[in-house]
């Protein structure tokens, strides 16, 4: 819910504050799908602190539980490396997987004549910007569900939001160990998830794809 409510930035809805896709690692640990960085990074801290997972002689030092050796795979972390660590788990909504420093860099297109690309940039960003809006909008918009999702749910709800599903898919995946223990990414479908998705088996990533033929937008 952190993330969900707070993601619903729609002024500044650029940067950091941008809605992204997250690894299978943060989706668990976060509880949702997407989620921007800037409440990613906030999320952490709070988890960190709660557990007091900070090393008492140097307060810059993360001591690793279990949890968070999952996200990061190491026993201990220091407070600027856990930021580029993240680098590798957040990624913009329309990509396969993290951009790399030097593709960030590509679209400035430095050699080009100044004049008509820098209107270009100027009218991507504004499409960029209309889009995050759009995306936060859709992710906590009440969605009309397929029968087959309301009867997985099984709380009678035949509307709700997309984040709000995600994290119960998680919460299903986890309280049943459902998890392949040789890979945490891959998710081993029981006799529920195959009637809901028609597959044995599936990856983290592809949890959204899969519910998007069971919604339908609210009239």
């Amino acid at each position: 819910m952190l993330c969900k409510r707070l993601g619903d930035g729609k002024k500044k809805a650029g940067g950091f504050t941008k809605l992204c896709s997250i690894s299978p690692a943060l989706q668990e640990f976060v509880g949702a799908s997407e989620c921007a960085r800037t409440e990613v990074v906030k999320k952490l801290w709070a988890y960190i602190r709660e557990n007091n997972l900070q090393d008492p002689s140097n307060r810059r030092k993360i001591l690793c539980d279990d949890n968070l050796k999952k996200i990061f795979n190491v026993n201990s972390i220091d407070m600027f490396q856990m930021n580029k660590a993240l680098t590798k788990h957040i990624w913009p909504l329309d990509s396969d997987g993290p951009v790399s420093p030097k593709e960030k860099s590509t679209p400035k297109e430095k050699s080009t004549p100044k004049g008509k690309p820098q209107k270009r940039d100027r009218s991507e960003g504004n499409k960029q910007k209309g889009g995050s809006s759009g995306s936060t909008s859709g992710l906590l918009a009440p969605l009309v569900l397929s029968d087959d999702l309301a009867k997985f749910i099984g709380t009678g709800e035949s509307m709700l939001s997309r984040s709000d599903v995600v994290k119960r898919m998680w919460d299903y995946i986890k309280e049943n160990n459902l998890q392949d223990p040789s890979d945490r990414r891959k998710i081993i479908c029981d006799e529920k998830l195959k009637d809901l998705f028609q597959v044995e088996s599936f990856t983290g990533f592809t949890v959204s794809k899969l519910l998007n033929p069971h919604f339908t937008k609210a009239k």
